[in-house]
């Protein structure tokens, strides 16, 4: 079972309500021309980021939603609200499988 399945049993009654995990802080993060490479020195291992994917890990504090998430998207990104959250669920499945998130945060 995936992390963001395993996300969606545990923590999901709602689309619209479910609070993704907060990012890692012990990550080191280089922004060029709003494009990020993220290195995780526990598994040395690197990920790169478009700037979409980049605004929506900087927003994963785990005190907003991921409707909240894709509403900031929406006015970013000339695009529609259920395009937005659809991205910024698949992105947050994404960073839970790469271990991007603190998923060890208590609240998860």
């Amino acid at each position: 079972m995936s992390t963001m399945q395993r996300m969606h049993e545990e923590h999901w009654t709602a689309r619209d309500l479910f609070i993704p995990p907060p990012r890692r802080t012990d990550l080191s993060v280089e922004i060029l021309d709003g494009e990020a490479i993220l290195y995780d020195p526990v598994i040395d291992q690197t990920h790169r980021l478009s700037q979409g994917a980049l605004n929506v890990w900087q927003q994963c504090d785990g005190n907003k939603t991921t409707q909240a998430l894709a509403h900031g998207q929406t006015e970013i990104f000339d695009t529609d609200f259920e395009t937005a959250l659809d991205h910024v669920e698949q992105l947050v499945a994404l960073f839970a499988d790469a271990g991007l998130l603190n998923l060890k945060d208590e609240r998860w």
